[in-house]
């Protein structure tokens, strides 16, 4: 048609002689929007459509022409603002500018560029801003992942597990790093146990204060990975494995499974824990998900049917629905 020889001849004599330094031109327009200036996004638009037009119904001239130089150019602009960025900004800092640039290239592709741009363009910065540094952020001094959990940071862990999501793999660093987190913080409770002992106090087979550390650590932890990481499977298994490590950490005369018995029959027995019939119910329904990473789960069961023979036999048992409904769990 006309019109398709006037865009060929338009195509011939003008676009490939100018393309080059035009796209270099919307390159630099596109710059200084990152960096904040205010441009005229509707001329760069009407040019980009020119682009379009020049393929003659495909996108080979916008791809080849724009569209891979653009890509080149903001590789290179990431990577200048990543390694400024690293320098002098801590990990929470550093991860709000991260989400802010994406969500900026996302709005930028919707402002004037093409949509087939939007997934190789996100792929390009979240290389150079997050998959680069991955490890530096995760491990960074002071603000780090261990550091974030440390001082209950929420709204950054969730930034970050949200970030690090759009990762292929980019999870499971951060999960190792709360694994080996929950694990020194079990590992502490432990740890107060055993100066506890070598201080003098005499080692019983009742150390409700012990217990009670492990099942806060356990309902604190189930908690972030619940509503921090989304009950994301790679943080449920980091929580069952730190919790497998802490739970079958005996030290003393006697097994954390008879200490966890023990607790049971203070609860359960008359003139033991005062608490409500609620609060009976919830402690009975922590230490049982306590139980469920122990490693000797017969031991236990023999303990507890020892205990709990007693306590029927001396007419000790403060509630036999609350029997029931332990050994019904």
């Amino acid at each position: 048609t006309l019109e398709q020889a006037g865009l060929r001849h338009f195509k011939d004599e003008i676009y490939m002689n100018v393309k080059d330094n035009t796209t270099n031109s919307i390159i630099s327009l596109i710059d200084e929007e990152r960096e904040g200036e205010i441009i005229d996004k509707t001329l760069v638009k009407n040019i980009i459509e020119l682009y379009e037009q020049m393929g003659m119904g495909s996108l080979d001239s916008y791809t080849n022409d724009l569209e891979q130089p653009l890509l080149d150019a903001t590789r290179a602009f990431y990577g200048r603002k990543r390694e400024d960025w690293i320098a002098r900004d801590s990990t929470p800092d550093y991860l709000i500018k991260a989400e802010k640039a994406l969500v900026e290239e996302k709005e930028r592709v919707g402002a004037y560029l093409n949509t087939a741009t939007e997934p190789k363009l996100r792929s390009v910065v979240e290389d150079e801003i997050l998959q680069k540094v991955q490890m530096n952020l995760l491990e960074k001094e002071g603000s780090g992942c261990g550091v974030l959990l440390a001082n209950d940071k929420t709204a950054d862990l969730q930034r970050m597990f949200s970030l690090f999501s759009r990762l292929e793999n980019g999870l499971q660093p951060m999960a190792d790093i709360v694994e080996k987190f929950i694990t020194s913080q079990g590992n502490a409770c432990t740890e107060k146990r055993q100066a506890r002992l070598d201080s003098g106090q005499k080692d019983k087979n009742d150390d409700p204060d012990f217990v009670k550390s492990l099942i806060d650590l356990h309902e604190k932890y189930l908690g972030v990975i619940r509503e921090t990481f989304s009950s994301h499977h790679l943080f449920q298994k980091a929580l069952k494995n730190s919790f497998e490590v802490i739970v079958n950490n005996d030290v003393g005369t006697f097994s954390n499974a008879e200490l966890m018995s023990t607790f049971c029959d203070r609860i359960l027995k008359s003139g033991g824990e005062k608490l409500s019939e609620t609060e009976v119910e919830q402690s009975l329904d922590r230490i049982v998900q306590l139980f469920s990473f122990l490693t000797d789960k017969d031991m236990f069961a023999e303990i507890y049917r020892n205990q709990l023979a007693k306590r029927l036999l001396n007419q000790r048992s403060a509630s036999d629905d609350a029997e029931k409904a332990m050994i019904a769990k």
